[in-house]
């Protein structure tokens, strides 16, 4: 009749294998009780941004389709200029000026005369 393996603590165990008397074997039944396989199989499911960031570091992750990670400009060897965005092409003919108006006094200018053009009640 075979007998029931002891299971053992972590400290236990270390003291065993500092120990000279013992055999391998008896190292090996010792541990016996420890289940290998147990340490490869999530027992939680980790959060959506730990998986994308490990997807990320073993070059299988692909971001999502943005206009930041989608979109270039390039400028021809005749000096025009296109904006590129996903599989669409766009002639630049028009930049806001760097010493022009700021798009925030741009965006009240458009307010102020649409209210011009309502009639109050």
């Amino acid at each position: 009749m075979k007998k029931k393996n002891k299971t053992y603590t972590v400290t236990q165990l270390n003291k065993m294998m500092m120990r000279d008397d013992l055999t391998l074997w008896e190292l090996v039944d010792a541990c016996s009780f420890i289940d290998i396989c147990d340490c490869y199989e999530p027992m939680f499911y980790p959060p959506k941004e730990q998986e994308d960031e490990w997807c990320r570091m073993h070059g299988e992750y692909e971001p999502e389709p943005t206009v930041e990670n989608t979109s270039f400009y390039v400028t021809e060897p005749d000096g025009t200029k296109y904006f590129y965005c996903g599989n669409t092409r766009t002639r630049v003919s028009e930049f806001f000026s760097p010493s022009g108006k700021t798009m925030d006094t741009l965006i009240e200018n458009v307010v102020r005369f649409a209210a011009g053009k309502t009639v109050s009640a």
